[in-house]
């Protein structure tokens, strides 16, 4: 099995063969033989003939964990990875040298934890993770893997490490990401705006940073809008409108920048809507004039958000939430003709087809 690995490999690597290998698993099925071998030996000579397969057969087995995993077969790269890390250790247990130096050697053991949570071998990569942890590996993207490890079962606990790997490594952008996506679905708002502006300094040119930011301060916009704080009703508005306007400024046809900033207005209205169905059904002077000039305000709000939805129709012609609004809002402003039309072409994506052309490009 040694011969017909360092066979392939010659082919492959020197002589740039591009066919299948017709052995693939031969420095695995090589490092199993040798590694029995081991435990068998009785003398001297054969103790020696097995370790010195297992050296020669780690710096194989290492590059096809590589290819394995640079071809996305993460359970492949994981199994060899992992063998990587028995052979090493099986030599220094065995007082033998590793031709792997010990940063190659931790090296073998991330690359195994990775490809192991990426192939859903939570458990096993964890030995390995907290090997390294204890061995003060020098990556942050250690803190991810353990915050994503255990936040299914002890949240509390992939709070500790993502928070541990926040403070050892305050620059990364990775930790600082999963810090912002755990704050978004935990909810707490005010806290992400620090978070997300970090971010931004970090990654000036990223737009999803900016709809981000900008969707956090039109969560607070409605928040203060449905409690009556008008102050902070407005200073969140105006605040979601800039950071949608600055991803918009980055690509100009950014779809989701261009539904937010319609959704915006959309929403203001619909709050206004609730108010104006309270004054609905006072026929006093006073209530009357109320319910006009509150009216008004609810058509402009609509208005405003009008163009932005037609321009995203104009992108993308079955999106179920434009089409929505787009129905809505011609049916406020009693089209019930384009209303009718926006409903049609929404019944058609509900049923699963799709609209062949958008309304608006035509």
């Amino acid at each position: 099995m040694l011969e017909i690995a360092n066979r392939d490999y010659i082919n492959k690597e020197i002589k740039g063969d591009t066919l299948p290998s017709r052995y693939p698993d031969a420095a695995f099925q090589g490092y199993q033989s040798y590694k029995k071998a081991l435990g068998l030996a009785a003398k001297k000579y054969q103790k020696t003939d097995a370790l010195t397969g297992i050296s020669t057969l780690i710096g194989l087995l290492n590059n096809q964990a590589i290819k394995e995993y640079q071809s996305e077969n993460n359970s492949a790269a994981f199994k060899t990875f992992s063998t990587v890390v028995e052979a090493h250790e099986t030599l220094t247990r065995e007082g033998e040298k590793s031709p792997l130096e010990d940063k190659q050697y931790k090296d073998a053991m991330y690359s195994a934890a990775v490809t192991g949570m990426l192939a859903d071998k939570k458990q096993e990569s964890l030995v390995f993770l907290n090997t390294l942890m204890e061995n003060k590996y020098e990556n942050a993207y250690i803190y991810d893997l353990m915050y994503n490890a255990y936040l299914d079962t002890d949240k509390a606990k992939a709070v500790s490490y993502l928070e541990t790997g926040r403070k050892l490594y305050p620059e990364d952008v990775s930790l600082l990401f999963t810090e912002i996506n755990h704050y978004l679905r935990e909810g707490r708002m005010d806290e992400l705006t620090g978070k997300l502006k970090i971010a931004i300094e970090k990654e000036p040119g990223n737009k999803s940073l900016y709809l981000t930011l900008g969707n956090v301060y039109d969560n607070l916009f409605q928040k203060a809008l449905e409690s009556k704080d008008n102050e902070g009703s407005e200073k969140n508005f105006n605040l979601a409108l800039e950071h949608y306007q600055k991803a918009l400024s980055l690509d100009a046809g950014y779809t989701d920048a261009i539904y937010s900033i319609g959704a915006l207005y959309y929403n203001k209205a619909a709050v206004y809507t609730q108010e104006l169905s309270k004054l609905a059904d006072d026929y006093s002077k006073e209530g009357l004039k109320k319910y006009d000039a509150l009216k008004e305000k609810v058509n402009a709000e609509f208005d405003k958000a009008l163009p932005y939805f037609q321009d995203a129709e104009r992108i993308d012609a079955n999106d179920q939430n434009t089409l929505v609004a787009l129905k809505e809002i011609y049916a406020r402003k009693n089209n019930l003709e384009l209303s009718n039309e926006f409903k049609v072409r929404l019944e058609r994506i509900q049923r699963g087809e799709t609209n062949p052309t958008s309304y608006f490009k035509r």
